[in-house]
């Protein structure tokens, strides 16, 4: 089987140590100054040799992904342009490459902004979803058990428990719930039915997908299909460039959806954590009436606050303070409630209508 970590977002909720030209996954976010990418590449490596683990990342990132992380190499870099076209497009992209290299080889995606605690329960799962995708050659995905209901996340209505042979939880999906904005019915699917939370951990097989790519997104497929028959040729990056820049934007849901309520669903036998947030970053890391430092800082009299310092020689002094988030970069200072990490976005909006982009 082969493992794509997917590296090519350019999602800036991180900021500001999070930039549009140096994203998250390349960021030493985590405790130790070790960055998302070099995690989960280092988790991969405990259970799989090298030449099985490919990565998908944007042009622009290739240079500081390889220098990070030399144990891959370029051969095994899907390279997508430096466009903004979403899920759908991009993973379609990984997935016509598997397609064009390893026809009749499974494969499992792998996000790049996830921690996986611990990393032996992940990778003891990989292999046992490699074991039933290989024996039904049926779709494969991940969630969660839901303890309360999570707004804004998609669900996986489950059916009966699959056979396996060890002691992972694989059930048949009997429907897939987009993300519901009422409370109530929230509640009420969660309480009424045996679901999860969709985390993807997507796992199947790259001729199977375009399948369900030609029958579900057409036009993405006929683009899909335009640049494979460049792979190998002089014009394979232009062609690729071009055709691209011609697609849509949308998210692989509106193809799996379809392949999720004909496959399974395995009940991730890990704590799944997504780096999202500072918010989340402190839930991860922090503890409750503690502070979370990273870096030179004192503190003082403080409580609940996340303190990220990313400059060498600078101190950061704290006092007095509750439930904040700072963090300190080389350009920028970012201070405001860890409450209103979701606020950020307002914050980059306002310099962005500013025209002080060079801070984006």
């Amino acid at each position: 089987m082969k493992l794509i970590i997917t590296a090519g977002g350019q999602g800036t909720k991180l900021w500001p140590l999070s930039r549009e030209k140096s994203p998250k996954q390349f960021q030493p976010v985590l405790p130790g100054n070790e960055t998302p990418f070099q995690y989960n590449v280092k988790t991969l490596l405990q259970a799989f040799p090298a030449t099985d683990i490919y990565i998908s990342t944007k042009k622009q990132y290739v240079d500081m992904a390889r220098e990070q992380c030399p144990q891959i190499p370029l051969d095994q870099y899907f390279i997508e342009p430096d466009l903004k076209k979403g899920r759908g497009p991009a993973e379609g992209y990984i997935f016509v490459k598997l397609l064009a290299k390893f026809p009749n080889e499974p494969f499992m995606l792998v996000q790049v902004d996830d921690l996986r605690k611990p990393e032996s329960a992940f990778l003891s799962m990989i292999i046992e979803m490699e074991r039933v995708v290989k024996r039904d050659k049926l779709f494969i995905t991940g969630g969660n058990k839901p303890s309360y209901p999570v707004l804004g996340v998609d669900y996986l209505q489950l059916g009966p428990r699959i056979e396996t042979s060890s002691s992972m939880e694989l059930f048949k999906v009997e429907k897939f719930v987009a993300r519901l904005k009422d409370y109530q019915k929230t509640k009420e699917l969660i309480e009424n039915n045996q679901v999860v939370i969709h985390c993807n951990h997507m796992c199947w097989y790259p001729e199977l997908i375009m399948e369900d790519y030609k029958k579900y997104a057409p036009d993405w497929y006929d683009c899909l299909m335009k640049i494979k028959e460049s792979f190998g040729t002089s014009e394979e990056e232009k062609t690729t460039t071009e055709i691209y820049s011609q697609m849509r934007e949308g998210t692989t849901e509106e193809v799996t959806l379809h392949s999720m309520e004909s496959g399974y669903a395995v009940a991730l036998p890990f704590k799944w954590l997504d780096l999202g947030t500072w918010d989340s970053i402190f839930e991860i890391f922090g503890e409750e009436g503690e502070n979370y430092v990273d870096g030179a800082a004192l503190v003082l009299d403080s409580e609940n606050s996340l303190i990220k310092n990313n400059n060498k020689g600078k101190l950061i002094a704290v006092y007095g303070v509750k439930d904040l988030a700072i963090v300190d970069t080389k350009d920028v200072l970012l201070v405001m409630p860890r409450s209103k990490a979701e606020k950020l976005k307002e914050v980059l909006d306002s310099i962005k209508a500013a025209g002080e982009t060079e801070f984006l």
